[in-house]
Formats: structure tokens, C-alpha cells, sequence
């Protein structure tokens, strides 16, 4: 299933148990919940009672995927939709379409290590990149600031291998805004940190970075 959704825009959290799926939803509340009926440990169905229980993540979709014998039971712990066993990647796409909207990735992303000296109203911080695009990119920081946060920023590209000290490229100044936070938590193996998307980025900027990530991807 998670390969139907591998050229969209979508980030992805995998869990192989109902408890492990909770725990997921509370670091991290995603905009659209899959679960199997038949997960291990906590089913699927049980884990849909739970978060449909809670105050907070009640309200977050929950789709279902389950044999026809057991579609009313899952109907019954709350779910919004669900998909019945076998299908194929048209339905499930259309599944998710009902909740949250599906682009196709159109952006290039690297993973790169980029130093970023940034500015929000509550003070000035220096934190590094895990990748980046010519749209965003995902900040290593265990400073959850909320989403919607507006940051300044300014990006440090690595100079090209073997280049030059005067081959480095100049900072870039770039306004962002936070779209997702990673939180820290025990036991988890998910890197804590926040996603940015680039808010009207300079048009030199943007061709640096693109450039930079052409560059990296011919190597």
C-alpha cells in the first residue's frame, strides 16, 4: 500500500502494531490514519476505537482495511471509510483522495546536510538539514515550534567536492514557514525536527538551490 502513495507529496509513517500506530498519532497527528483490521498485538479495529475516543485526534480520518466479513464491525468503532481486501491501487487511491488531497511529487529532494541559521520571534537558532528541495526542507531540531510559525532564514550550501574554498556557494536568505513537527520521544526511532515549506522564495535563491540539487543528483 505504502507504494501506491510513493510519487505523491505525501510523508508517510509506518507502524506494524495498533499500539505502535497510537503512538505515532500522538507524536506526530497525521492529516489521514490507515490501519488493517488485522495488525498484531492492538487490531486495527481497536485502535480506530481509541483514537476516535480521544479529544484531540478523534477527528482525524481513519480508513480501514479489512475483509468483507468484518466491514460492519469496523464501520461500528468509528471509522470513516473502508477498504475491503483484495483491491487494487485505483481504489486505494481513491480512498485517500476523499480526505486528503494527492499531488504528484514534482519537486526533487537530496538528502544533505546544510547548516541554517534561522530567527523566529522567541529568539535566533542554528540547526541542520536531514534533505532539501527547491520547495522546503526538513530541519534537524528538537525545538518543536508550532506549525505555522514563520522563520528567517538563512541556508549555508556545502561547496561542490573537491571545489575551492571560494567555490562556496553565498547564504541564502529564504522566509519559511513550519508545516510539520517531529517531536522527541523515548523509543521512538523518528528523527525529531520540523518540515518547512519556502514561502515566496528570492528568485536567485530558488535557482541556487535548484542548481545545487541538480548538481548533487548527477553525481
Amino acid at each position: 500500500q505504502k507504494n501506491y502513495l510513493k510519487r505523491t507529496t505525501c510523508r508517510i509513517l509506518t507502524a506494524r502494531t495498533g499500539s505502535q500506530a497510537l503512538q505515532l498519532c500522538r507524536l506526530d497527528p497525521p492529516d489521514l490514519v490507515l490501519l488493517d483490521a488485522a495488525m498484531p498485538e492492538m487490531d486495527g479495529v481497536s485502535a480506530c476505537r481509541s483514537l476516535k475516543a480521544d479529544p484531540v485526534l478523534g477527528r482525524i480520518p481513519i480508513v480501514i482495511v479489512t475483509s468483507a466479513d468484518r466491514r460492519e464491525e469496523c464501520l461500528r468503532a468509528g471509522c470513516d471509510d473502508v477498504l475491503i481486501k483484495p483491491f487494487e491501487s485505483t481504489a486505494f487511491l481513491e480512498r485517500v483522495r476523499r480526505f486528503v488531497p494527492l499531488a504528484e511529487r514534482l519537486e526533487s529532494r537530496i538528502p544533505v546536510s546544510c547548516r541554517v541559521e534561522f530567527r523566529a520571534r522567541i529568539g535566533s537558532y542554528t540547526a541542520y538539514t536531514r534533505d532539501l528541495s527547491a520547495h522546503g526542507m526538513f530541519l534537524k531540531s528538537p525545538r518543536p515550534f508550532a506549525v505555522g510559525t514563520r522563520l528567517q532564514m538563512v541556508i549555508h550550501l556545502p561547496r561542490p567536492r573537491g571545489g575551492r574554498p571560494s567555490e562556496k556557494p553565498a547564504p541564502l536568505p529564504v522566509e519559511g514557514e513550519v508545516r510539520r513537527i517531529i517531536r522527541q520521544a523515548a523509543g521512538s526511532r523518528l528523527l525529531p525536527g520540523i518540515g518547512i515549506r519556502f514561502v515566496d522564495p528570492p528568485p536567485e535563491a530558488l535557482r541556487v538551490i535548484e542548481e545545487f540539487i541538480a548538481a548533487r543528483r548527477a553525481r
